[in-house]
């Protein structure tokens, strides 16, 4: 079906869901659940870049189907605080009119201090946010949602029970299954079984933990190796961690107190989730542990403890400048000791070996990861996930929110588990599932392709854009320059500019320059012998094209590498 079908059947019974972002990609989650002419959004998260995208900051859903469908929507539903959710709702309402969002109370917390950083036209300031309470029902035009409690590591974070027609949908949002959570709040397992008893229609769940055998380790299980690594510390300890994890920062805090060390908070993110979970209750803080940048200077250095995060609450940004000493607050010393208690995110691996290399080189302890026993992945493991299908019991599953190895084994693990190969989804983003007579169905798909976008110009980045860039930073950029008369007859060049390129000053490089002189001044004259006189008063574009490829094929046999060209032509006017 395309999209413009998909618009004139959205009006219809048929009961519809569109990832718009996650399907094989960490965060960016969008979901849209269509009804009877109606549209739910799900959550609006933001993913940060891998390297192969440079001049990119943030990875956010594509709108173009929801800005068509804008008098269609009821509301934006928020199951989580974390960035991968909820990152992208400024974003997105600049976009798209969304009449109200509706949310857990600590989650709209959050978005209340966002508002504060937006200008006083940004279309969030005037949205009605309203909060949510788990074991009640909202009705939302057609639908009826119930928030359920789940752990995380963000508090308040909620599955979803979209009740629509004679069908339920159970959107499991990141959650694991934490038996001793940190604020000693459980998992609603009865509500969710009591759903699998009445009979669940779909079950769209997260996969991102899907690789992990057994269940996720607890929250809670950090508290003693974190208080053995910074109790032990001879100097200053920097923690780099999620700007939403709420349960770490309480730990951390609780730490703090424990070894006498004062708190520094660094980061915008984390800042925000400190009081946003102080006014929700959720975070027993302690002011007078607080200390600030210049009162951190005249501490003796084994009583400090900092907790930073980087731009967007990604902890990886922040060590990257801690590292090349670009950090705007701080600069690292020899006795320090870092902690890094984050996610390695996808494409990082690599770089995070330099970065721990220079650290070590510069006789700094750093511990990262779950290879020391300083972070627990936020997502359900295999032993959790199969839980979770037998609690709910879905006639079809959707395994969503991950990459795409992540998604496929979860898909299989759902094969293992029972459920026959018709009855499993593992949508991409922008495909359609409907459901109808109890039957499902993919039926096409919808724009999707996320936008790119560039924090301090604000530009909305193409594709190709982030491409040429990538291209331009390994291969460098050659300008070819020349001109031609009315008749398309070479008169002057070709001359090259090399830049960025590690080539440029070698002798291969000028024996290049040589051969692509020659290779396309060959070219040129053939295409202007060979064409008519009115075609070479009007085909400069063809000439274009002729250099670009000469250029490329000379490029490639004598240097082995393929450049950003630039091709500059001036002609002469006939006289």
């Amino acid at each position: 079906m395309k999209q413009e079908e998909f618009i004139k059947n959205i009006e219809g019974q048929q009961l519809t869901v569109i990832p718009l972002g996650g399907q094989s990609e960490l965060g960016q989650v969008l979901w849209l659940v269509c009804y009877q002419g109606k549209i739910l959004i799900i959550d609006a998260g933001a993913a940060y870049p891998t390297r192969e995208l440079p001049g990119v900051d943030l990875l956010l859903p594509n709108t173009n189907f929801l800005e068509a469908n804008q008098n269609k929507i009821l509301a934006l539903l928020l199951t989580s605080a974390n960035e991968e959710y909820m990152g992208a709702v400024s974003y997105l309402v600049k976009h798209v009119a969304v009449p109200k969002i509706m949310a857990p109370k600590f989650v709209n917390c959050l978005l209340e201090q966002t508002k504060e950083d937006l200008s006083e036209d940004h279309p969030l300031r005037h949205i009605e946010i309203e909060n949510t309470e788990t074991k009640q029902t909202y009705q939302i035009g057609p639908f009826a949602v119930e928030w359920i409690k789940v752990n995380d590591a963000v508090v308040q974070t909620g599955a979803l029970c979209i009740s629509v027609g004679k069908n339920e949908i159970v959107y499991m949002t990141s959650f694991k299954l934490d038996q001793t959570p940190v604020d000693h709040q459980l998992a609603d397992i009865g509500r969710l079984a009591q759903l699998g008893e009445s009979g669940t229609t779909l079950l769209i769940g997260t996969s991102a933990g899907t690789e992990r055998p057994g269940y996720s380790e607890s929250e809670s299980g950090l508290q003693q190796r974190l208080r053995s690594y910074i109790s032990t510390a001879r100097g200053r300890v920097i923690v780099l961690m999620s700007g939403t994890n709420s349960y770490r920062l309480q730990t951390l805090i609780d730490i703090a107190k424990s070894c006498h060390r004062k708190i520094l908070l660094l980061g915008d993110s984390l800042i925000h989730c400190a009081v946003a979970s102080a006014m929700t209750e959720n975070l027993d803080y302690q002011p007078e542990l607080e200390i600030s940048l210049e009162q951190m200077e005249k501490l003796p250095e084994n009583k400090i403890l900092i907790v930073a995060t980087g731009k967007e609450g990604n902890p990886m940004s922040a060590l990257i400048e801690l590292a090349n000493g670009s950090h705007r607050n701080l600069s690292t010393k020899s006795a320090d000791t870092i902690i890094y208690s984050g996610d390695v995110p996808p494409g990082r691996l690599r770089q995070m070996a330099m970065l721990l290399d220079q650290f070590l080189l510069a006789g700094i302890r750093i511990y990262w990861g779950e290879e020391h026993g300083v972070h627990v992945p936020r997502n359900a493991s295999q032993e959790e996930l199969k839980l979770a299908l037998s609690l709910i019991k879905p006639t079809y599953f959707v395994p969503a929110f991950g990459e795409g190895r992540h998604i496929m084994h979860h898909a299989q693990l759902a094969y293992d588990w029972g459920m026959p190969v018709s009855s499993v989804f593992p949508l991409q983003n922008g495909q359609i599932l409907s459901i109808q007579d109890g039957e499902a169905e993919i039926r096409g798909r919808v724009e999707y392709q996320a936008v790119l976008v560039n924090r301090d110009h604000g530009e909305r980045i193409t594709t190709f854009t982030a491409n040429e860039r990538l291209a331009m930073s390994l291969e460098g950029l050659i300008t070819i320059s020349l001109i031609i008369d009315s008749n398309g007859q070479l008169v002057s060049g070709p001359q090259f500019d090399c830049s960025a390129a590690s080539f440029r000053y070698s002798m291969q490089w000028k024996e290049a320059c040589t051969e692509l002189t020659i290779s396309i001044g060959e070219a040129i004259n053939k295409w202007a012998s060979d064409k008519t006189n009115e075609e070479k008063q009007t085909d400069e574009v063809a000439i274009r094209g002729l250099v670009r490829d000469t250029a490329y094929k000379t490029l490639r046999a004598q240097l082995q590498t393929k450049p950003v060209l630039q091709i500059i032509i001036q002609q002469l006017a006939a006289v």
